[in-house]
C-alpha cells in the first residue's frame, strides 16, 4: 500500500460468508464447545477437549523449528548391474564413448569442408527423392542388399521413411558386427593386415551408412538419434581399439595398414554424426 492512500476495512464476517458460499472454506468436521486449552497432565476426557489442546498448541507452536539432523551413510551400494563392480563396466558403460586418440583426430578444417560438402549432398539426395518414395524394403530385404550390393542411389531415393529408417539399422549393425570380428582379430604374422578381419566388410558397410545419411529425414525421429549416437559409438571404440592393438609404431606391418584404412573411414562418419546431425 502507497502512502497516503486509504486503507479499506475489511469486513472478515462478510469474507468468512462469501468464501462459505463458494466452499473455499473448509467446514469444521466436529464441533469445539469452548475455547483452546493448555494439555493437562493427564489424558483428555473427551474428543472435545482432545481438539481443544490440539487449538492450543496450534497456537504455541513456533514457526519456525530448528532441528539436529545426524548425517548417516549411504546404504546405497557401491557398484551393480548398470555400473559393474566397483563402478566399472555394467549396462552404462554400453553408452560411454571412449576418448578418441590424438593420432585418430582428424583437422577442423577438413571436418568443416566435409560436412559443407556433404551437407550440399543431402540438398540433391532431397531433389532426387521428392516424388518417390513409394518403396518401403524391410529390415531382411536389406541386410541382403547390404550383404552383397553396393549402395544405390535409385533405389535409396525410392524408399519411404520407413524404409529408410530400417536401411539406417541394418548399415549400424552390420558395422557393429564388424567391430566386434575387429576387435577378435590378431596381428598377422607377416606384417600385413589384421588376420579374422576383414576390410572389404568395413569398406562397403561404410559406404552404406554414408549412403544412408544421405537420404535421412530431418528433424531426426528419437529411434534415428538413437542409432546415430550408437555410429558415433562404434567409430571411438574403433579409434580407441586400432590405437591399442597397433601400439605406437605405426610405419609399418600390420600396424600402419590398420590406421592407413580404418582412420579416413572412422573420421567422416564421426563428421558426419557430430557436424551435420548434432550427435555429440
Amino acid at each position: 500500500m502507497a502512502l497516503g492512500e486509504e486503507y479499506e476495512e475489511v469486513d472478515d464476517e462478510a469474507e468468512l460468508r462469501a468464501d462459505r458460499d463458494q466452499q473455499i472454506l473448509q467446514e469444521a468436521c466436529l464441533p469445539v464447545s469452548g475455547a483452546p486449552m493448555p494439555p493437562s497432565e493427564g489424558p483428555p476426557k473427551d474428543a472435545d477437549e482432545y481438539l481443544r489442546q490440539v487449538q492450543w498448541e496450534r497456537l504455541h507452536c513456533p514457526e519456525i523449528v530448528d532441528v539436529d539432523v545426524k548425517e548417516r551413510q549411504s546404504k546405497r551400494r557401491v557398484g551393480g548391474p548398470l555400473t559393474g563392480k566397483d563402478g566399472a563396466g555394467g549396462l552404462l558403460s554400453l553408452f560411454q564413448a571412449p576418448e578418441v586418440p590424438a593420432r585418430f583426430r582428424h583437422a577442423e578444417a577438413w571436418a568443416s569442408d566435409a560436412a559443407a560438402s556433404f551437407r550440399h549432398l543431402r540438398g540433391q539426395c532431397e531433389r532426387q527423392k521428392a516424388g518417390n518414395g513409394a518403396q518401403s524394403l524391410s529390415y531382411e530385404e536389406w541386410r541382403r542388399h547390404v550383404a552383397k550390393d553396393r549402395p544405390d542411389s535409385q533405389l535409396i531415393a525410392a524408399q519411404d521413411f520407413v524404409g529408410i529408417n530400417h536401411l539406417v539399422v541394418v548399415a549400424i549393425d552390420k558395422f557393429e558386427a564388424d567391430f566386434e570380428a575387429f576387435q577378435q582379430a590378431a596381428p598377422d604374422a607377416e606384417g600385413g593386415f589384421l588376420s579374422g578381419f576383414q576390410s572389404e566388410g568395413i569398406d562397403s558397410v561404410s559406404e552404406w551408412i554414408f549412403a544412408a545419411l544421405a537420404f535421412v529425414e530431418e528433424p531426426l525421429v528419437d529411434d534415428i538419434q538413437y542409432q546415430l549416437q550408437r555410429l558415433r559409438r562404434l567409430c571411438c571404440r574403433f579409434a580407441e581399439g586400432t590405437a591399442s592393438k597397433v601400439g605406437s609404431d605405426l610405419d609399418t606391418g600390420a600396424a600402419g595398414a590398420t590406421c592407413a584404412f580404418l582412420h579416413p573411414r572412422v573420421a567422416l562418419l564421426l563428421v558426419l554424426v557430430s557436424e551435420v546431425f548434432g550427435q555429440h
